[in-house]
């Protein structure tokens, strides 16, 4: 018998908007904001993520809650 696996919803990022130096993409699911930083060069790239004023750290992307595609 084949276990069940619970499958997790994918974010859906936006357009990016774009700054000097970095970029920001939001989560038309759950509101999450993607933060890409650029710094010094190709080596000095990372990414943020955040939910409204509260950094989201992490070593990668966390899950999306959906908490906006709930509503009924």
């Amino acid at each position: 018998m084949k276990a069940s696996r619970k499958s997790s919803t994918r974010h859906k990022w936006g357009e990016k908007v774009r700054f000097p130096l970095k970029t920001e993409q939001q989560c038309s699911r759950c509101d999450m904001v993607k933060v890409g930083r650029r710094e010094g060069g190709p080596a000095g790239y990372w990414d943020e993520f955040w939910r409204g004023e509260e950094r989201i750290h992490c070593t990668a992307t966390p899950a999306c809650d959906a908490r906006r595609e709930v509503t009924a």
